[in-house]
């Protein structure tokens, strides 16, 4: 399609998002609209989508309607008129030839449980002596405990396969990447130019999405190597900072609409530049130049590529330049992960999307943030992990080498106590992401949560050396050492990096657990207490301290707040670590009991310090049991 045709089909689209509620809004308004005549728009609709334009505009109010039938409780009347159907007879006859189902039947089966539960599992009787409180567990999976699904047939069986996918999916094991196998892409240089600045960060984000894409390269986080931009320090000194023999850097400069590129790879060994290369064009064309660099550079490193990955080397996000735009506007608001941040970021991904329907990398970014804003507590988990759901399986969709789309769905998996699938998506996403650091880490903590030490400290190396200077991941690997009782190495990694993480409130937050697994729980107060004075009002922190001090004889104030949490599924998790503390056991495996009915069970439960005083109760194994986790 001709540049000036996909403009149109791009406008076209975003006014008939903008003018949906309005059945009145006709074809021809559009042709006005867009200056183009009626025979015109439905050729250049019929060569993007491969559909009439009647059909086109009649299936994305369809798709407008299943959202509103999974998220909210509009009537189907008043679904009727969001999506711009004149009437409901007639939005029932075209959902139902479209999906086989009346739109009622649709909602139904969206709202099927995940564990297949027909109703709310039986309630177990509180301990002899606990006092019932006059606010109820809720009678049914509604509100917070009901996670509606679509049926896995929407997939394509996707879903479904993966499971046996994991059964012979071979991936090369995590190990550190030998010395000449290994790049750092550093920020390009560029004025103070915000426009340029932005198309400078797309231009980074193709290279380095292109040679992320091979499995043997070690390329370095962004996370690390964005901390040298605009640094003093010579290549080599930041070469041996990263780990890495070879560095890639460059400047992009604009002038008139032209961009001139300028790149050169340098080994950090004899600070010698080993290829060279320079480009002048268009924004677009200088996408595609991008991947001819990641292609030269892995000669210069002496990789051999497969044939999927040549393919994927050449991938690019998007055609459509202002799109793009739009995204990584909506990428660079996610870092923060401030709940005002992460839904601007969604917007801006909603944005993108208008312009380009097919942009797969949008619709994972969405995802990702939706499952962010649960975990972080903005919003209602289940929520968050329904809308991540449907947001990364349609990228799948378009795009079935996603990688931050399966780890998204595997994000979702695992917090649901769903460990197989989790493992097996993570799996399938490193297979497509194996340089993405965020990925192997979260596959590490779900093989901790497991109890599969060796393989979460290996994934967790494997993180460290794609993204060695992340005090995330850092923290998280000091968790898996320490969990796994090698306490010496843990607390090696602790003291050497403790220049780096030292106002880190997580890094006190592994601190602490490092002395719980050494059952010293008056060293690991100190560490929850300065953990608390550098990120106050975290919940799980007082709930940490409060065991602590319950341990150490303290029994008064985990006493006093358990009078004050009611019996409702979000204090589950509190009372059984208040109950732990005090050495309660009937109580606290009386809420672990319950709160296991609903799928809900405090982190890494299987292994907890906190718990191991009721490890060969035969109470404590059925929960394990029940979450999956034995």
């Amino acid at each position: 399609m001709h540049n000036i045709e996909k403009e149109q089909f791009d406008t076209f689209l975003a006014l008939l998002d903008q003018n949906l509620e309005n059945p009145a809004y006709s074809i021809t308004d559009w042709c006005q609209e867009l200056e183009i005549s009626r025979s015109q728009l439905s050729r250049i609709v019929k060569d993007q989508s491969g559909l009439t334009l009647p059909l086109y505009i009649r299936q994305f109010r369809l798709q407008k309607a299943t959202v509103l039938l999974e998220n909210t409780d509009l009537r189907i009347v008043e679904i009727t008129d969001a999506v711009g159907i004149d009437s409901p007879q007639t939005f029932t006859k075209y959902f139902t030839q479209e999906y086989g189902m009346s739109p009622t039947e649709y909602r139904k089966r969206a709202f099927v449980q995940l564990h297949d539960v027909a109703g709310p599992p039986a309630m177990a009787a509180p301990p002899d002596g606990q006092e019932e409180t006059e606010e109820e567990v809720p009678t049914d999976f509604t509100g917070r405990f009901r996670f509606p699904v679509r049926r896995v047939a929407l997939l394509g069986g996707l879903v479904l396969g993966m499971v046996a996918w994991g059964a012979f999916l071979k991936l090369r094991p995590a190990s550190q990447t030998a010395a000449d196998q290994s790049v750092a892409i550093l920020p390009f240089r560029v004025g103070n130019d915000a426009v340029t600045a932005r198309i400078s960060q797309g231009l980074f984000d193709q290279v380095y999405a292109s040679l992320a894409s091979v499995q043997s390269l070690a390329v370095i986080s962004k996370n690390s190597s964005g901390l040298f931009q605009d640094s003093t320090k010579s290549i080599p000194a930041i070469a041996a900072d990263l780990k890495v023999s070879h560095v890639l850097v460059g400047s992009v400069t604009r002038q008139q609409g032209t961009l001139h590129v300028s790149l050169e790879l340098v080994k950090a060994d004899g600070n010698r530049t080993v290829w060279a290369g320079s480009f002048d064009g268009t924004h677009g064309q200088a996408m595609s130049f991008m991947n001819s660099v990641a292609r030269q550079v892995t000669v210069e490193l002496d990789q051999k590529l497969s044939t999927d990955e040549s393919r994927r080397m050449d991938r690019l996000p998007t055609r459509n330049i202002q799109a793009y735009n739009e995204y990584l506007r909506g990428v660079q608001l996610m870092k923060s992960r401030n709940e005002e941040k992460l839904l601007a970021g969604i917007r801006y991904f909603d944005r993108a999307l208008a312009l380009d329907p097919l942009f797969a990398d949008a619709l994972a970014n969405k995802g990702l943030a939706y499952y962010l804003l649960g975990s972080d507590d903005h919003m209602e988990l289940f929520v968050s992990i329904r809308l991540a759901e449907q947001n990364a399986l349609a990228a799948i969709r378009i795009d079935e080498d996603n990688g931050l789309a399966y780890a998204t769905l595997a994000n979702g998996y695992r917090q649901l106590n769903k460990w197989e699938e989790a493992l097996t998506t993570y799996e399938i996403a490193l297979k497509y992401s194996p340089n993405d650091a965020v990925i192997n880490y979260w596959y590490s903590l779900t093989l901790r949560s497991l109890g599969r030490f060796d393989e979460a400290i290996r994934y967790g190396d494997r993180a460290l050396t794609l993204d060695p200077l992340y005090p995330t991941i850092m923290a998280g690997q000091v968790g898996n050492y320490s969990y796994a009782g090698r306490f010496d190495e843990a607390w090696q990694l602790i003291r050497d990096n403790e220049p780096l993480m030292d106002e880190f409130f997580m890094y006190y937050y592994v601190r602490a657990f490092y002395y719980l697994n050494r059952q010293d729980p008056q060293q690991a107060l100190r560490e929850f207490t300065k953990c608390d004075s550098l990120n106050p009002g975290i919940k799980t922190i007082t709930m940490f301290s409060l065991y602590c001090r319950a341990r150490l004889g303290e029994r008064a104030p985990a006493e006093a707040q358990l009078r004050l949490l009611t019996d409702i599924p979000d204090h589950y998790v509190s009372k059984a670590i208040l109950y732990a503390g005090l050495r309660d056991a009937d109580r606290c495996l009386h809420y672990l009991e319950i709160g296991a009915q609903f799928g809900i069970a405090p982190e890494y439960l299987k292994i907890s310090p906190l718990y191991s005083f009721l490890q060969g109760n035969p109470r404590f194994q059925e929960v394990l049991r029940q979450l999956g986790l034995v």
